[in-house]
């Protein structure tokens, strides 16, 4: 979840020597005055829950909260959770993500902390209680945290306050994964430990091809590779660390559910998932659901597809932005808005064998503009689409958020059904005027079999 710089990486070399002579650590007594959740280290502490901790920076006009620290006057405050990362395999480096109940959590919070390895002592499970006096719930990379304020980052907690800070208790709960979609992605479900059923990994990484976690010689800190949803065509991010253990084993082929930490990427574009190791990954089908056709254009061209100026002098083209990295893009901008009317029109799609297909596809707008419209046609023939081809519109969901370059959305699934048992062809239309001129860039296009 974090990234780690070379002087991090010096001293995870000498905290391993050190405490290859200290393993007694792993079994201190466990504090006898917190075995329950209605008790307090301190009879008249307060509790807070996660949901209390993750409110106080929402009512502070979601800026850091600091809370005061015990004092005469002030009481000491403490939430308790359940440790829902690991740094066993080297993905979670100095981080405890906690969230308040083993099952159907509603709240949970990434804890920073100047200790590795902390599995050793706060494993996968555990439930502990975080003193909050002194600390300070703020968010960094999008994400909520608590750790030690220091100027306007959230800092670790120094490893000689970890004891006063982080108190475990006797209890080691069963974790149960919250099964989600892709599509309930939200700020309210970041840092939970979920699971997401029926996924695989894209094909252009396993299929013909084996691609590791994140040796590859293009990764960098992370690997980032795309997890696909069987159920409905749209995707995920799984990020592995290239200092985990497992960076070099290859990702499986085959299909099934995945359980992990729900994220964002370093630069809070998108969410993303962290697994504790490859154990998380259940992939126990080798029925694979790939696409009857797919375009994440990472080939860096539109080669699958035909590009059609009917008006004006802009076209689509290949851009390296996308998501996570290249998509096809449109706008009708240049030195102002420009009237347009571009098609980017697919490939022949062969559904002959195929009784029902879907499309699915993702969007991101920017600026003020017509939307795109979605069509397909089974007798296109290559010219103009204005006077070649039935085209019959669809209704996908689009991206409204004009503001962001990251708002990308799932167009759900569009029934092709009625071009079953032949070729279809779709198409991408985007107009603009010389008033307004949105820029639109489309990405992971896939045509499935239902």
């Amino acid at each position: 979840m974090k990234k780690i710089n070379l002087n991090k990486i010096a001293v995870l070399l000498v905290s391993l020597v050190v405490l290859t002579g200290c393993v007694e650590d792993d079994n201190f007594d466990v504090p006898s005055t917190i075995e329950g959740i209605s008790e307090y280290p301190n009879t008249d502490a307060e509790f807070n829950t996660l949901s209390g901790v993750l409110g106080a920076f929402g009512s502070n006009g979601n800026e850091a909260y600091t809370y005061e620290a015990a004092s005469e006057t002030v009481s000491e405050k403490y939430t308790v959770g359940y440790v829902v990362s690991s740094d066993e395999g080297g993905n979670f480096y100095k981080q405890l993500v906690i969230q308040d109940a083993p099952e159907n959590p509603t709240a949970a919070i990434v804890v920073q902390v100047d200790k590795n390895p902390l599995f050793t002592q706060y494993e996968f499970g555990r439930k502990v209680y975080v003193k909050l006096n002194g600390l300070t719930v703020g968010e960094s990379n999008g994400v909520l945290q608590l750790g030690r304020l220091n100027g306007d980052q959230i800092d670790e907690i120094a490893s000689t306050l970890v004891p006063n800070h982080i108190i475990r208790t006797s209890e080691v709960a069963t974790i149960v994964p919250k099964e989600v979609s892709i599509s309930q992605f939200s700020d309210a479900l970041e840092s939970q430990y979920i699971r997401l059923n029926d996924m695989q990994f894209n094909s252009n990484l396993v299929v013909g091809n084996t691609t590791t976690f994140a040796s590859e010689t293009n990764d960098s800190f992370d690997g980032e590779r795309l997890l696909e949803s069987c159920a409905t065509g749209s995707s995920v991010i799984l990020s592995t660390s290239t200092f985990s253990d497992f960076k070099g084993l290859p990702l499986p082929a085959n299909r099934g559910s995945i359980d992990g930490v729900l994220t964002r990427d370093y630069f809070d574009d998108f969410y993303t998932i962290y697994i504790n190791t490859p154990e998380a990954i259940n992939f126990d089908n080798d029925l694979r659901c790939d696409p009857l056709f797919e375009d994440d254009f990472s080939a860096g061209n539109l080669d699958k597809w035909t590009p059609y100026n009917v008006t004006g002098t802009q076209e689509w083209y290949y851009n390296t932005f996308g998501n996570p990295d290249d998509s096809a893009t449109m706008s009708g901008f240049s030195g102002g808005a420009q009237t347009n009317e571009d098609w980017l029109i697919s490939l022949p799609i062969d559904l002959s064998n195929t009784p029902s297909a879907f499309l699915t596809f993702q969007t991101v707008k920017r600026y003020n503009g017509n939307d795109i419209e979605v069509f397909y046609a089974t007798d296109y023939n290559g010219g103009d689409p204005t006077t070649d081809g039935t085209w019959v519109a669809l209704s996908p969901t689009l991206d409204t958020n004009t503001g962001s370059w990251s708002s990308w959305t799932d167009s759900g699934s569009l029934d092709l059904s009625a071009a079953a048992g032949g070729n279809v062809f779709i198409a991408f239309k985007y107009t603009s005027t010389s008033s307004a001129a949105a820029t639109w860039e489309i990405d992971n296009v896939k045509v499935s079999a239902e």
